[in-house]
């Protein structure tokens, strides 16, 4: 039997995800100028974050290589860490720390793959939530 293709709905909402991750690549991109912080942490890091629909049928990437965050579809390597999106239409862009733990016991959002490349993904995004919240001025890094 062949194998049945995600239906339209479905693959629109996942297009949704994929500007999504554009939108951040290139904001987070754009904010490494303003802050030192941010901009040290994406050259001293490395990894492959691969966001897929609950069937594994659709994908797009996070590449973080040289200092450069971007959105691809086909990376050349291999994942590092996956996140599942089981209901892409149910998870707001916007969720809230203290909500986390919500998204993650309701099944919305699976995750594999190594630790620390959550890890480094999460401090990442919070160097960035930081360096956005301050309205674009660059923030001095105590002692360099």
């Amino acid at each position: 039997m062949a194998e049945s293709r995600p239906s339209l709905l479905k693959r629109l909402r996942f297009r949704a995800v994929a500007q999504g991750l554009k939108v951040l690549a290139w904001s987070v991109n754009r904010a490494r100028t303003r802050d030192p912080w941010l901009s040290r942490a994406l050259n001293r890091f490395d990894g492959v974050w691969r966001f897929e629909s609950g069937d594994g049928k659709l994908a797009w990437h996070l590449v973080l290589e040289n200092g450069r965050l971007a959105a691809v579809k086909d990376p050349r390597r291999p994942a590092n860490f996956t996140f599942t999106l089981y209901n892409p239409s149910d998870i707001s862009l916007r969720v809230k720390p203290e909500h986390i733990l919500e998204v993650l016991i309701a099944n919305k959002v699976g995750q594999s793959g190594d630790l620390y490349y959550l890890y480094q993904f999460g401090f990442i995004m919070s160097l960035f939530r930081r360096a956005t919240r301050f309205g674009g001025k660059s923030i001095p890094i105590e002692g360099s």
